[in-house]
């Protein structure tokens, strides 16, 4: 199961025209069993972006805490984070009678991670470096973070075929779930 070029492009390309709000992007996903575990290279492209805001994030807090010790926890909690959501969704899709769209939604939802990734971490680093005020590098974020969760709810409603609530609930539970893993992973170097 090899990754291609022209894969990565049409994937990211994909989940661009959904960020766009425009449904038809799903089309460009392979939406086949092997395009699903395909999708979580995902994670390897976003990984040293996803590095740098961790560093951004923890820098004071780390220090004195050996470097092998955080990146042995935050690599678990990376995986953790990446798979933890996608199963959740995988048995309640099931449980709602849904289960045959599950590798459209795991498709759409990883590969959004890299448009997401590259809209947030700018965002950031604009914030963090001082190049705009205070309030409007928070604002900033903010925004892109009110922006990036719209777009997840989006690709939810568009994947899953649930009603706009439904999509807020998975949405919730997405960034419930996220933020149990970022927090306990937090607990255990900090």
């Amino acid at each position: 199961m090899t990754l291609t070029a022209a894969d990565v492009v049409r994937s990211v390309f994909g989940v661009y025209r959904l960020a766009r709000f425009d449904p038809s992007g799903i089309g460009y996903l392979d939406r086949t069993p092997e395009g699903a575990l395909k999708s979580f290279y995902a994670a390897v492209i976003v990984l040293p972006a996803y590095a740098l805001l961790l560093v951004i994030r923890l820098w004071d807090q780390m220090q004195g805490v050996p470097m092998s010790s955080a990146m042995v926890v935050e690599g678990i909690a990376y995986v953790v984070s990446w798979t933890a959501f996608p199963v959740m969704m995988h048995q309640i899709l099931g449980s709602i009678g849904r289960g045959e769209r599950f590798i459209d939604f795991l498709c759409a939802y990883n590969w959004s991670s890299v448009v997401q990734m590259g809209v947030y971490l700018p965002a950031v680093i604009l914030a963090e470096t001082g190049l705009l005020p205070e309030t409007l590098g928070q604002g900033l974020v903010f925004g892109v973070m009110m922006a990036m969760l719209t777009y997840q709810w989006f690709i939810l409603r568009t994947t899953i075929g649930v009603s706009g609530l439904a999509a807020a609930g998975f949405v919730m539970l997405d960034l419930f779930t996220s933020a149990i893993i970022t927090d306990f992973a937090d607990g255990i170097l900090l």
